[in-house]
This record gives structure tokens, C-alpha cells and sequence, in this order.
């Protein structure tokens, strides 16, 4: 009977030392992004006028997928100058988001998640100074898929129109989306914000950016983004 209740006990420790020694495989994380807002920089590759003039903007993402279908995801994009409009636009046609489909369910054996082409977002508002209308069209996004940055770090190409104008962009988006400001009482009593590179890195309540990442204050935009090229970690 004894000899028995040592073997009882000794199979299951024996199982999960030979589990910590070998190390067994976690399985690969699905493709995916992170839901809610990104901080996405912007590098003029083509143009110039009023559409050459981004820096970095955020950009809501989504993904859509039928669990246990293996069939690969959908991802959505919205910009936030077009969320800002709204259901201001009177053609009903248009679109303020992107959508486009993964071409695998998992990340390929470089940890990348690709999206070749999304639908264009189109917005066209009316007001007291003319007609405005404004197009976003993604291609070529690179979502990084690894454990340590899983829909976190990502680039892309983006063809920007405003009015007659268009420019081409590589960007590179980070989530989520961070204000480098921190607010102050102003002299008259009001809270006034102030530039701060530091809050980027600072935990918060809800969403944090990962202490990892490398990350600069956009000045133009007071946006915590991506320095370097994705796949990039703080060594």
C-alpha cells in the first residue's frame, strides 16, 4: 500500500519536472490587435500642401473573428479626424472606418500578422466655408504577433487625400494611445496642461504603455509614440 501511494504522488511530480525542464510549447497567440486607440507616427514619403502635413494622430482598431472557425480575422480601422464627424457626412456611400482581412489566422514564422489592403474610410462634411472631404487608404500592415508585443507594435503605408490633395505616409502605430501631458493650476485657478515626456511611461489606472517599449513625445500632438521600428523593445 505504501509503495502505491508513493507512486500515486510521484508521477504527477515527475510529469511537472520533466514539463519545467523541457519547457513544453505554449501555443502560438492568434493575430490579433489591441482594441482601442492607437498612437500612430507619420513619416512623409510623397506629397505635399495641406494633406504632407501629418505627424502623428490616433487611430481607433478592432479586430472581428468567428472563434473556432480558423478562419482568419477582419481588422478595423477609424481615425480620429473622421470619428470626430461622425454621421455628419450626407453620403450615405461613405465610410469613416477601414476594414480588411488577415491573410492567416496565426502569426507567420517571423511573428507578423499581415493585412495587404483595407477599404478606403471617406468623409466628405459641409460647412459655412465650403465642402471638406477627407480619405484614408491603408496597405501593407505589419502587426507584430509575438508574445511579448501582440498586437502592440505595428507599420503600415498610408495614402491620405484632403480635397485635391494627396500624400503617402509610412506609419507606425503603438498601443494604446497616451497624451504626454500632465495637468497644473494655472494663475487663474484653472487647469492648464503641460507638455511631459515622462507621463508616457507612468502607470495609470485602465491602459498603460508598456515600460518596454521606446517611446517619444510628439510635439506637435503631445502623443506618446513608437521610436524605432517595429519589432523594437528597450534592451
Amino acid at each position: 500500500m505504501k509503495t502505491h501511494r508513493a507512486l500515486v504522488w510521484m508521477v504527477p511530480l515527475g510529469c511537472a519536472a520533466w514539463l519545467g525542464a523541457c519547457g513544453a510549447e505554449q501555443p502560438a497567440p492568434q493575430c490579433t490587435v489591441g482594441r482601442g486607440d492607437h498612437a500612430v507616427r507619420y513619416t512623409l514619403k510623397t506629397g505635399t500642401g495641406a494633406c504632407a502635413l501629418k505627424t502623428a494622430e490616433i487611430v481607433g482598431a478592432q479586430v472581428f473573428r468567428e472563434p473556432g472557425s480558423g478562419i482568419p480575422p477582419s481588422l478595423v480601422l477609424k481615425p480620429k479626424p473622421l470619428a470626430d464627424n461622425e454621421g455628419k457626412d450626407a453620403n450615405p456611400s461613405h465610410s469613416v472606418t477601414s476594414l480588411g482581412n488577415f491573410t492567416t489566422e496565426y502569426p507567420t514564422d517571423d511573428g507578423v500578422c499581415v493585412v495587404p489592403e483595407l477599404s478606403e474610410a471617406r468623409q466628405t462634411v459641409s460647412s459655412e466655408s465650403g465642402t471638406t472631404e477627407w480619405s484614408y487608404r491603408w496597405s501593407g500592415l505589419r502587426i507584430q504577433g509575438q508574445a511579448a508585443i501582440p498586437g502592440t507594435q505595428w507599420t503600415a503605408e498610408l495614402t491620405y487625400s484632403e480635397g485635391d490633395c494627396t500624400a503617402t505616409y509610412e506609419a507606425v502605430g503603438v498601443f494604446p494611445a497616451i497624451l504626454c501631458v500632465r495637468q497644473e493650476t494655472g494663475a487663474d485657478g484653472k487647469p492648464v496642461n503641460v507638455r511631459d515626456p515622462r507621463v508616457c511611461k507612468q502607470p495609470r489606472p485602465g491602459l498603460s504603455m508598456d515600460p518596454a517599449f521606446p517611446i517619444t513625445c510628439d510635439e506637435s500632438t503631445n502623443l506618446c509614440v513608437l521610436e524605432g521600428q517595429p519589432p523594437v523593445l528597450i534592451p
